[in-house]
């Protein structure tokens, strides 16, 4: 918390802050359910083990939201149904009119062939256009799911960059979102970075799976891939670019301390944001099912989230099973989190191949009610994984503390 005490601070001090945590407040109040005391036990939760970094005056918690201070926030504040008292209620059980996020494969071009890709069952050839989106169908997609009130819009694959309109897309998205673009960082110049930026882009993640040249390499299927990567991700903070790194932490990384080593040397890179995942089962996982996490893997590399963020010698880290977890929020696929692929179909997430209709000829609150309604509350397992737990109705720390649960 000590890492944390001056963007805080002045985070508080923040006019827009401020004017969004009063947005909330006269909001919830309506309700008699509803205790500031709860709100704030709630917000001291989500920022105890994560560092709190302000980036060209956006206020930034961690990747998963929008910056406190902007308009994007008050768009996933509002994307839940009722007024009053059932207003507040939803609040509490995860009830949404939109998710917090969306990600679009604009494209299902890739030259690399990564062992990991949830996208490879519809990875084509870098120069296969067919069943790529129009420009205009995506700038559709991209109206749509900010009528819807999605706050944070991103643009993956296949690799994005490989798209020469993204800039125009971009630029059609207003305040009410921010948006980032996930690439592997092929072609990713300064240049081109400076452009997506200029456009309107507010963050990237290239990604990063080895510290070793050759064994990124490897993993990415693509000679090159390292340097790609490393060259993105300083050529996305030049240009001003919330720059992340995103991380598949196998278990010999994790056993290894190769993260560790890995972490360090990206805080060196001058990244905004470490982003690290554990292996789900897609792409080679479903057939090599022993790189998956046992329960210890998995407590072990949410404890990195923890040590990270509390140590400087490491760049801000978001371990996803720790934001995921029953003590934060939950698993997101259909509550805060969903995911459009190449050819419009709307999915919980990129790691559940379950669409629940199609964009480009369905209306979207059609389809994400569809979805909401089968999926339900907010989770404390993972939707994607076969488990033991999958019936569990309990609801994740977040929601239990601003119910007003003592935990």
């Amino acid at each position: 918390m000590i890492s944390n005490f001056k963007p805080i601070i002045k985070s508080i001090l923040n006019k827009e802050v401020r004017r969004n945590v009063f947005y909330i407040h006269n909001k919830f109040k309506e309700s008699k359910a509803y205790k500031p005391i709860n709100i704030i036990r709630c917000a001291s939760n989500v920022i105890k083990n994560d560092r709190l970094i302000i980036h060209n005056g956006n206020f930034v918690v961690n990747s998963f939201l929008p910056p406190l201070n902007s308009r994007a926030y008050r768009s996933i504040v509002d994307a839940v149904p009722g007024k009053g008292e059932e207003f507040f209620v939803n609040h509490t059980t995860g009830d949404r009119l939109a998710p917090i996020s969306t990600y679009i494969a604009v494209t299902s071009r890739c030259m690399y062939n990564c062992w990991h890709c949830s996208a490879k069952r519809f990875i084509k050839d870098k120069d296969d256009t067919s069943k790529e989106m129009t420009t205009d169908e995506v700038k559709k997609i991209v109206k749509d799911l900010q009528n819807l009130g999605v706050g944070i819009i991103g643009f993956t694959g296949g690799e994005p960059l490989l798209r020469k309109d993204l800039e125009e897309i971009i630029s059609t998205i207003d305040s009410r979102s921010i948006s980032f673009m996930f690439s592997n960082g092929y072609s990713l110049s300064y240049e081109k970075a400076k452009a997506l930026k200029e456009a309107g882009l507010f963050g990237v993640g290239i990604s990063i799976d080895s510290l070793y040249k050759e064994s990124h390499d490897k993993k990415r299927g693509y000679i090159g891939a390292y340097d790609n990567s490393i060259n993105a991700m300083k050529n996305s903070k030049k240009a001003g670019l919330y720059t992340m790194a995103q991380t598949v932490c196998t278990k010999e990384m994790l056993n290894s301390k190769e993260i560790r080593k890995l972490a360090m040397y990206l805080k060196t890179v001058g990244i905004d944001e470490l982003r690290i995942l554990e292996p789900i089962p897609c792409g080679a996982l479903l057939v090599n099912k022993d790189e998956i996490f046992n329960l210890e893997d998995k407590k072990k590399l949410i404890n990195l989230h923890i040590e990270f963020n509390k140590n400087k010698d490491y760049p801000k880290t978001s371990v996803f099973p720790y934001i995921e977890s029953k003590e934060q929020f939950g698993c997101g696929a259909g509550v805060q989190h969903s995911y459009i692929d190449n050819e419009g179909n709307f999915m919980p997430c990129d790691f559940v191949p379950e669409s629940f209709g199609n964009v480009l000829n369905e209306d979207i609150n059609d389809i994400w009610n569809k979805m909401h309604t089968k999926l339900g509350k907010a989770k404390t397992y993972c939707y994607a994984k076969k488990c033991d737990k999958c019936n569990e109705n309990k609801l994740p720390k977040y929601y239990r503390l601003l119910k007003g649960e003592r935990i």
